[in-house]
């Protein structure tokens, strides 16, 4: 997804069984695509700084920006009605609260951001490719708020000798900072650190729990 100004700073909102009390008439959708109200559809898109749409025979993905209000609700919640049953809809939307403070915004949207896990090649520094999405994601957010600044700290199961696991934590962290330095954040805004396994979340003693060690941390921190 592309970057937007920091006036289009974004807190993820999520948006769920908006409903209105009269449903609108059944839509216009094409043969093989699912049924709804093309006005409906639109007039939500208008309202948008942001949007892409698909759709498929019975399902609609919708990606974007909005700006948090009584419009917004309004007119998402007067699309949903206008689907046919069976339709599902899709969300992936950021949407805007230009009421808050720009530290508040950026530290909302950074808490939703840092929700998923980084993974590595076995025993190196190369990033999964399922890892990507979520770092890409981040390294956005660098992007737009270019006062904060992410602590990147590297963990390790306790597996081998631990200053070889501090050294490769430390390297893990830093190919996450490269990867989001590629992304557009600035090298003043990532802290690199590597814990070893210092810090273990769960029992080393079974697979399952070292893998949950191994690990990236991120951390919204204050400026120095």
């Amino acid at each position: 997804m592309p970057s937007w100004p920091q006036i289009f700073l974004l807190v993820i909102l999520a948006i769920t069984g908006l409903m209105l009390a009269t449903p609108l008439g059944r839509g216009t959708g094409q043969a093989g695509e699912p049924d709804y109200s093309a006005d409906a559809l639109n007039s939500l898109l208008d309202s948008m700084p942001e949007s892409h749409v698909d759709t498929g025979s019975s399902q609609i993905k919708l990606q974007g920006v909005a700006t948090a209000g009584e419009e917004w609700t309004r007119l998402l919640a007067e699309f949903r009605n206008s689907l046919a049953d069976g339709v599902d809809l899709s969300m992936d939307v950021f949407v805007v609260d230009t009421g808050l403070p720009l530290e508040d915004l950026c530290s909302r949207m950074f808490a939703e951001l840092t929700t998923g896990r980084v993974s590595f090649l076995q025993s190196g520094t190369g990033i999964s490719g399922g890892s990507q999405p979520m770092l890409d994601r981040i390294g956005d957010f660098a992007r737009d708020c270019r006062q904060a600044v992410i602590g990147i700290t590297g963990h390790s199961d306790n597996t081998g000798n631990e200053s070889y696991n501090k050294v490769l934590s430390r390297a893990r962290a830093q190919a996450v900072a490269d990867y989001l330095l590629e992304r557009g954040a600035a090298a003043t805004q990532l802290r690199v650190s590597g814990a070893g396994s210092e810090f273990p979340i769960a029992d080393n003693a079974t697979p399952q729990g070292r893998e949950r060690n191994r690990r990236i941390e991120f951390e919204l921190q204050t400026p120095r």
